[in-house]
């Protein structure tokens, strides 16, 4: 079966809800009754952004996928919880490596990128797909193994895909600025860490550059707070000075980024311990949630501010939420345990996560 096959299989009932963990994505999916009805709207958006996507791309349709990169890269064009359309996109072409067991299929999945390039020789989301790709490359090289536990050879394949990738993205620097494209800057985020002179200051430096050319840009954000962990090479207050800088950078969203910088990380990190493990500030965290629900008074928004009170045990703010979220709760946006954390919490008693 060829790539392609393999993946039209996952596609078709494949859903990516950007900076959300799988077992949410499978909540949302198939939601039923009130709470399906509730956040249909947000649900709708965020899905037939990614169907459209993949449809494109298993077809080789390079020509609708150049049409819907440009529908989606305008301004204001957000999902009801304030989620760039855009970012859905991009998140479904890199979502591929769900479905893509091993490097032959990704060196496949490469003679795609360089089609749609040699169609489209100045298309931004096909070049970015070729830096992608390798940047899947470099990850299935490392294996999760820290950087200094790899072989010679290994580290000499990983530094070859690394500078193809940082060569692609400074070749297509002109090309992004032109397009406003805000993609460039997370992409760059995701590769400079693999290169071999990257300091931390000069990571920092790169994210100071993505908050000051597009500074309400989320996804950027989300990659540089996994990079600002421990384990990602930085400090262990990396991820609450990022979320302090980032809603100081002057964009129109800036103040609701502390939030949704730790919302994010919560899912791929935290679970629940964000207070503790991630140095999160409840005040800090509260007033950028009452920003971000000002500006998305989505039911989505509010379950996760009111999901995010009660782990703080600010139980006040949280019945007041429940309130004001009414038919539109959805225990899939309560954390990991879903159900049981959104029971535990309307009962007042703190979730396992809170008491560990």
């Amino acid at each position: 079966m060829t790539i392609i096959a393999r993946m039209f299989v996952g596609m078709r009932a494949l859903l990516v809800l950007a900076g959300l963990s799988a077992s949410l994505c499978s909540h949302a999916a198939f939601a039923a009754g009130n709470e399906g009805a509730t956040l249909d709207a947000e649900i709708r958006a965020q899905q037939g952004i990614a169907q459209q996507t993949s449809r494109y791309v298993l077809a080789g349709d390079f020509e609708r996928l150049e049409a819907l990169h440009l529908r989606l890269n305008r301004p204001g064009e957000r999902t009801p919880s304030g989620l760039w359309k855009l970012s859905i996109f991009y998140n479904q072409l890199r979502s591929f490596r769900t479905q893509v067991p091993d490097m032959n299929d990704w060196l496949e999945m490469q003679g795609q990128a360089n089609q749609w390039q040699a169609r489209y020789p100045d298309s931004v989301p096909a070049r970015l797909l070729d830096v992608y790709v390798k940047l899947e490359l470099l990850e299935l090289t490392r294996a999760g193994r820290p950087l200094g536990k790899l072989k010679a050879v290994e580290r000499r394949i990983l530094d070859a895909y690394a500078i193809k990738a940082m060569q692609m993205l400074e070749d297509t620097r002109r090309l992004a600025v032109q397009a406003n494209d805000p993609e460039w800057q997370r992409a760059m985020l995701n590769v400079a860490p693999y290169m071999r002179n990257m300091s931390a200051d000069g990571y920092r430096e790169k994210v100071r550059e993505a908050l000051a050319r597009h500074p309400d840009y989320h996804e950027a954000y989300f990659t540089a707070a996994l990079y600002s962990q421990p384990r990602g090479g930085g400090t262990r207050d990396g991820v609450a000075r990022l979320a302090r800088d980032a809603s100081h950078a002057g964009g129109k969203e800036s103040p609701s980024m502390y939030a949704r910088i730790f919302w994010a990380m919560d899912q791929r990190a935290y679970q629940g311990r964000l207070f503790d493990a991630g140095g999160a500030d409840w005040p800090s965290m509260r007033a950028s949630f009452e920003h971000m629900v000002a500006q998305y008074p989505a039911a989505w928004n509010l379950n996760g501010f009111a999901y995010f009170a009660c782990m703080a045990k600010d139980y006040k703010t949280m019945d007041t939420l429940v309130e004001r979220i009414g038919p539109g709760l959805f225990p899939a946006l309560w954390g990991a345990a879903g159900k049981a954390t959104y029971a535990r919490c309307l009962a007042h008693q703190a979730p396992a996560a809170a008491r560990l």
